[in-house]
């Protein structure tokens, strides 16, 4: 009986052994197991930098930070199996933290541009925009050229900014905050709000009164920033962001915040 019970433990073991080894296999053809071993700030944490000021891709709502890039980015840091500390930080600080090492990577609505890209790294490109004017419905304001002697809202540092300083006759206003942009234009002490076309249509959608004027093709592609010496974690992260895309959890995560495609 004895020999019998120790053969059925070895029997067992052997068993546990190749389930773990199975298991183990499984893992590594994942997203998840490939970026095993990342290097980051915190270790076993996804450290995540933005401005969350930007509905709908990142805002405060009560006591949390929600939006479509904290859905993606918690998609994301799934798939490289880390856990997400998402952090709000202001616009014009977040590039040199994340330079200087403060967090793994920022998503905040940014896009790239060939000045970034001096800086810092880039994932492939998650969401294309244009920029456009938000104005109250009764301006008749329906082109840059009805600008000419108004006055624009902006915030510093973006390429709503950098529209907005195109357009001949116009005095921009910038902001730290767009929202602060926004209450502006409901009180009228700005003519126009110039941002992400995305976020001009979610902003007037929720606010009586506002509507887009017109819209500034300029095919921006928006995608996260990493510090130049952080290869594999960029690596990583755009391959989970390719089978995020090939397995339609991006139009899960798209349909939530924008409506269906």
């Amino acid at each position: 009986m004895k020999r019998n019970l120790k053969m059925a433990i070895i029997a067992a073991l052997i068993i546990a052994v190749f389930a773990v080894s199975f298991i183990s296999c499984t893992k590594g053809d994942t997203t998840a197991g490939a970026a095993t071993g990342l290097k980051t700030i915190v270790p076993g944490v996804l450290t995540v930098g933005s401005d969350c000021t930007w509905p709908p891709m990142e805002y405060i709502e009560g006591d949390k930070i929600v939006g479509f890039d904290v859905d993606l980015t918690q998609a994301i840091a799934d798939r490289i199996g880390l856990k997400l500390d998402y952090q709000n930080t202001a616009w014009d600080g977040l590039f040199p933290a994340l330079i200087a090492g403060k967090f793994d990577m920022a998503i905040s609505s940014i896009t790239i541009t060939d000045d970034r890209k001096k800086e810092m790294d880039f994932s492939d490109p998650y969401y294309q925009t244009d920029q456009a004017a938000a104005v109250k419905k009764d301006s008749g304001i329906d082109s840059a050229d009805k600008l000419n002697g108004k006055k624009a809202g902006v915030q510093i540092g973006t390429t709503g900014e950098i529209e907005a300083r195109e357009i001949e006759g116009l005095e921009v206003k910038t902001y730290d905050d767009i929202l602060l942009a926004f209450e502006d234009l409901k009180a009228g002490r700005v003519d126009a709000v110039i941002a992400d076309s995305y976020m001009c249509f979610a902003y007037v959608k929720n606010n009586e009164g506002l509507d887009v004027g017109f819209s500034i093709i300029t095919d921006e592609q928006l995608g996260i920033a990493f510090a130049k010496n952080s290869p594999d974690l960029l690596a990583a992260v755009n391959s989970a962001l390719k089978s995020i895309k090939e397995d339609g959890t991006y139009d899960k995560i798209h349909a939530k915040w924008f409506g269906e495609k």
